[in-house]
């Protein structure tokens, strides 16, 4: 079976159970408010409507007395509104009542205030053709005491619903009584059941999920190691494939990308074993050769022909170079390089180092120098790797500084690690030019010379020794290329980037 179909299934179980406890839940509880429901939503509304009444009748009144004494048609405007909607609501409650003391007296009310909006009507006629007096007069005589006795009718009509209402009550008390006993045997087994159903849902969710989880991270589990494996270059068995859903696919494709990868690094190295011999070997003999011209071997040479030949001499020296950058950095991409781990001092590196490129500093005019801060230097690596790190960034400073500038060489102790600094005085690297400086094929000064591999050679070498490489640069000020190397390679890279022969 497929992962989606057991994932999917062992949650539909937990919602199945869930939705079912839900629906009877809430038809047993339906049925628990509908025992209630009549009597008190009449209850509630009745009465709610009658005190809304009572205290409305009192406000409309106010509002007619002072469209009097003030004048407002706005206030004559909100008084007639109000007493509509108050004649409205009574013919409602009329509706509503279900004994016939209530419906006479809600019709008494009715007809007191059908008398008050009379007497407010005659008040306002006479307010209309100036009579001021007369109309104030008509509204405190007349329609005062109607709008008392509206609100006196109210109330005892308040009294007859709360009296019906015991009275419904009493005659249902024993009916709810029993109806109570149902609700609490209701509520009892309703608890039961939920309680039960939750109880059988965790345990089937935890049961599901469990079993899907165990199995899912133990194959995900063997697929992890089986890719560690592969980045350490030690992956040799297949991984078992014991089901057939997306991780057993999962797990066939990794093994047949893992065979892949087995046969494409063999096929690297034999290309590159190849390119080394194919390259090197003709490009060396083409430099000897010239070498041997150069030198009048074979005889003496024109102006013209030493000129050729020291043109020749210089381009297969600048070919070989490239050639050999160019393996060296595909070797380090794919893991390949070979590196001789081995104690040495890193002062006597560097020592090498300047030694070898103090001549073509001294032709530029640059003053090439030499610190060594206090503290042991002495590390586990390769040290002609080494020696070509500091080769490649002092060459590179030496390049890139005028003549009267200087390149200097630093190390420092940092316990644990050691940090060898290759400061300069040249021209210096351009901000936005910063970030890329370290990869292949890409130079901060065209026009300069050389193939843009230097620098993405020297990060390569150094992270094959577990160190780290950064630069600091203020254009027209200088650089400052900082290398961090830790003094015992991790084991880790350390059997990687070993010789696989």
């Amino acid at each position: 079976m497929r992962l989606a179909p057991k994932i999917f299934l062992a949650n539909a179980v937990v919602i199945v159970i869930l939705v079912g406890v839900a629906a009877w839940t809430l038809t047993e509880v339906a049925k628990l408010i509908g025992t209630h429901r009549d009597i008190v939503v009449r209850a509630a509304d009745v009465l709610r409507v009658e005190a809304s009444l009572r205290e409305r009748v009192g406000q409309v009144h106010r509002f007619e007395m002072r469209a009097l004494v003030f004048g407002d048609r706005e206030y004559a405007r909100v008084s007639s509104q109000e007493a509509g909607r108050i004649e409205k609501s009574l013919g409602q409650l009329h509706q509503l009542l279900t004994t016939d003391a209530e419906r006479a007296q809600a019709r008494q009310a009715i007809r007191a205030f059908a008398h008050y909006r009379a007497t407010v009507g005659k008040a306002r006629e006479l307010h209309a053709r100036g009579d001021v007096n007369g109309a104030s007069r008509v509204l405190e005589t007349e329609a005062r005491p109607a709008i008392d006795r509206v609100a006196t009718e109210l109330d005892a009509l308040i009294t007859l619903t709360q009296a019906a209402l015991y009275e419904t009550q009493t005659a249902a008390k024993a009916a709810l009584g029993e109806a109570k006993t149902e609700a609490a045997r209701l509520r009892e087994r309703t608890w039961n059941v939920v309680i039960v159903a939750l109880i059988a849902a965790v345990i089937a969710a935890l049961l599901g999920t469990g079993i899907i989880a165990v199995r899912m991270t133990r194959s995900l589990r063997r697929l992890a190691t089986a890719t560690e494996a592969i980045a350490e270059g030690s992956f040799r068995e297949p991984i078992p494939v014991g089901t057939t859903d997306e991780i057993g696919a999962l797990a066939r494709s990794f093994n047949r990308m893992a065979e892949r990868l087995r046969e494409i690094d063999a096929l690297k190295e034999q290309f590159y074993a190849t390119m080394s011999h194919e390259l090197r070997s003709p490009l060396t003999s083409a430099r000897e050769a010239a070498h041997l011209l150069e030198q009048g071997g074979p005889g003496p040479l024109t102006p013209k022909q030493e000129k050729l030949v020291s043109i020749i001499h210089r381009s297969t020296d600048r070919l070989l170079r490239l050639v050999s950058q160019v393996l060296d950095l595909s070797r380090l991409s794919a893991g390949l390089l070979p590196l001789e781990h081995r104690p040495f001092g890193l002062e006597r590196a560097a020592r090498r180092a300047v030694k070898e490129l103090r001549v073509q500093a001294e032709e530029k005019g640059v003053t090439l120098g030499y610190e060594c801060g206090p503290g042991t230097f002495d590390m586990v690596g390769d040290e002609d790797r080494m020696v070509q790190v500091l080769i490649n960034l002092v060459a590179n400073g030496i390049r890139f500084t005028p003549a009267g500038g200087s390149v200097t060489v630093r190390l420092a102790d940092a316990g644990a690690d050691m940090e060898i600094q290759v400061e300069d005085t040249g021209v210096g690297i351009p901000a936005d030019a910063l970030p890329f400086v370290f990869e292949r094929f890409r130079q901060a000064h065209s026009g300069k010379g050389g193939s843009g591999l230097g620098l993405a050679i020297v990060r390569g070498l150094v992270e094959a020794h577990g160190g780290r490489v950064s630069v600091e640069s203020q254009e027209g000020k200088g650089t400052r290329f900082v290398v961090v190397i830790p003094r015992q390679a991790p084991a880790a890279i350390a059997e990687a980037t070993a010789d696989p022969t």
